[in-house]
């Protein structure tokens, strides 16, 4: 086993406290007096009987099994980070605070669990300086042996193993997170999700969630804050369109978003006006402060951020004709003349030249002046009479203006990367042996591109 000490040192070198308190169900998991179970191998594949939509928590502490230790371990998949593909990177627990890190085993088995001082006593199964939290008879009790990691746990490398099952691999490596920052990301996630829409926040069109504690939690909470009091009319439910507190301009909620979307609009700016009801946009006729909730529920304003001045588009958004992740396109020469966007308006020729300079000024169709012929100087004599073409006049353009600038502006399957396919939500803090070394940047921007 080939311990990855220099990067795992790297987390002993960060340990810093987070904000002092105590864990409870209002501000963090709504169960267990506010914690959440880790179980030390991660989770089954089947749905939790206690905790419905769920998978069920597997909390197995013996011999002879595998769990992340800190080896260094090469990722494959699609979200791994060039660090853990080509070099490596430790395989991992991840955890939170507010969490109760379970061991569960009989007690003849004669396991127990002590805390590690580093990852040489973890390798070499040195129990000299160990400080033991579960004695071999505590992991048979009705909720096993827990570890508590509290609110204001340090954010750590936490390594555990057995004095009787280390050398048969019993021994593993967690690193906690704090809950705030996977949790407020979940949450945030949630209150957008399109399972506002369908009446689904707490997975009623599946078996179970793909996501683990504590982002399953906090998603279900951010995406039920938003949902719809639709009293005895749910019809929108069977159709996806019900209309969320964030969507709908008469709810406090959602005029308070709106009222600040609008203040951070910038009209100089083109986009398309989307309407996520009928697919309907434009690029030339609406602004950023023209497409809002208090038009339709359904809109949603998508600047355009590139633009190519040799076919006159720009690309804005995703979400196109060609599927989730395709780009909308905006051709301006179908704006009508005169129109803010056409090719030969102030506004367009401003953007344009901003964002493709070099395709702007190629592409450059002012008026060009009649060519005036250069005057010749009179004729020298020349030791050698040569005949001489007369300069050819050169042409000479009349100036142009210069364009002004714009203003501008998830462990059990030791997958971190599997997701609900309907919303697209990626399970997060769970055993991730190579997924990369930003965890919370991997979670937010997957499900903010595949909702």
């Amino acid at each position: 086993m080939k311990i990855c000490t220099a990067i795992l040192s790297l987390f002993h070198l960060g340990s810093y406290s987070v904000i002092e308190g105590v864990c409870n169900e209002d501000d963090h998991h709504p169960e267990n007096g506010g914690y959440f179970i880790e179980g030390i191998n991660g989770f089954g594949s089947t749905p939790d009987p206690t905790t419905p939509k769920r998978k069920i928590t597997n909390s197995t502490w013996a011999a002879g099994l595998d769990y992340p230790d800190g080896s260094l371990e090469y990722c494959t998949g699609m979200f791994c980070s060039e660090t853990c593909r080509n070099d490596g990177c430790p395989s991992l627990i991840y955890g939170h605070t507010c969490s109760m890190i379970r061991f569960c085993y009989d007690a003849d088995s004669t396991s127990d669990v002590w805390v590690m001082p580093d990852e040489k006593a973890l390798s070499t199964c040195d129990f000299t300086e160990a400080t033991q939290v579960c004695t071999p008879d505590e992991g048979s009790d009705d909720d096993c042996c827990n570890y508590m990691v509290e609110e204001d746990a340090d954010l750590k490398l936490y390594l555990f193993a057995s004095k009787n099952g280390c050398e048969a691999g019993q021994k593993a490596a967690v690193i906690v997170d704090d809950f705030d920052t996977v949790g407020d990301a979940c949450y945030s996630m949630g209150t957008t999700s399109s399972r506002i829409s369908k009446c689904t926040c707490n997975y009623e069109d599946a078996e179970m969630s793909t996501l683990s504690e504590p982002c399953h939690s906090q998603f279900v909470a951010g995406c039920n804050h938003h949902a719809p009091d639709l009293g005895d009319d749910t019809s929108c439910c069977d159709t996806g369109t019900c209309v969320g507190h964030h969507m709908n301009y008469d709810h406090p909620i959602g005029k308070q978003l709106e009222d600040d979307r609008k203040e951070l609009c910038l009209d100089t700016i083109p986009g398309r006006c989307l309407n996520t009801l009928d697919d309907s946009d434009d690029c030339c006729n609406t602004k950023c402060s023209q497409c809002g909730t208090d038009v339709s529920a359904y809109n949603k304003w998508s600047a355009c951020t590139t633009g190519n001045a040799t076919d006159q588009t720009a690309t804005c958004g995703y979400g196109g004709h060609g599927g989730a992740y395709s780009q909308f396109f905006c051709d301006f020469s179908k704006c009508e003349d005169g129109h803010e966007w056409h090719t030969s308006s102030g506004s367009y020729q401003d953007w344009m030249s901003t964002v493709d300079p070099e395709g702007y000024t190629a592409t450059d169709s002012a008026p060009v002046a009649s060519p005036v012929a250069a005057p010749v100087a009179s004729p020298v004599a020349s030791p050698v009479a040569s005949p001489v073409a007369a300069p050819v006049a050169s042409p000479v353009a009349s100036p142009v203006a210069t364009p002004s600038a714009m203003s501008s502006d998830t462990h059990g399957n030791y997958d971190h990367s599997s997701h609900d396919h309907d919303d697209v939500e990626t399970e997060s803090a769970a055993f991730s042996p190579c997924s990369g070394s930003i965890i919370l940047a991997s979670i937010a921007l997957i499900i903010s591109l595949l909702d």
